[in-house]
């Protein structure tokens, strides 16, 4: 007796890739999970260690390095110093063509808390250069760079802040009275040449 095969149609299953709402919801975790110093470092070794590349490069106005292990060393050692988090404004991600790599763009306010009751806020724009892995289910971060101003952290700094700002002020006083000075000065020469240049007027 013949055995009746139930022939159904093979199907090759599609592996599901992250969305760019599912990108931009891990950045935004990670960035707060990384710039947030009461985040313990099991935290960090769960929730972020997973997702960096073992020759990550970080970048910022004072410091450039590269290599998993100096980046968690740094990102441990940030938590025995002052204490700051993260506020994020805007955060966006765009993936190249074809879809494998992509960068992540954080916009926020990091608050140093160097007082009691008393925070400094400090503009800041991070930027992540980022591969997808595993087929699109996940991502290795290969270079973070943060981007912030000199000037917030002096406008803000205890003592001297202030100082900061009465500088600025007559920075740019003497810059525009320098201007002024220059366009008088051209043209005061510029007259008696203009009149030596003139056609005479013939008879």
């Amino acid at each position: 007796m013949a055995t009746k095969v139930n022939c159904l149609p093979f199907t090759i299953p599609t592996m599901p890739r992250l969305g760019l709402a599912d990108l931009e919801d891990r950045f935004r975790r990670l960035s707060l999970l990384m710039y947030d110093t009461s985040v313990p470092i099991a935290t960090l070794e769960k929730e972020v260690y997973p997702y960096l590349s073992p020759g990550i490069e970080f970048v910022n106005p004072w410091r450039r390095v590269r290599g998993v292990e100096t980046y968690q060393v740094d990102l441990s050692g940030a938590r025995g110093g002052a204490r700051f988090d993260l506020d994020i404004s805007q955060l966006s991600v765009r993936l190249g063509e074809p879809r494998d790599a992509g960068r992540a763009l954080v916009d926020g306010t990091l608050y140093l808390r160097l007082f009691p009751r008393c925070a400094y806020p400090v503009r800041m724009i991070l930027t992540y250069d980022f591969d997808m892995i595993d087929g699109g289910e996940s991502f290795r971060v290969t270079r973070h760079e943060e981007s912030w101003r000199i000037g917030d952290i002096l406008r803000h700094a205890p003592l001297i802040g202030r100082s900061y700002d009465v500088f600025r002020s007559c920075s740019g006083y003497l810059f525009t009275g320098a201007v002024l000075l220059s366009r008088a000065l051209a043209g005061r020469t510029s007259g008696p040449e203009a009149a030596r240049d003139a056609p005479v007027p013939s008879r």
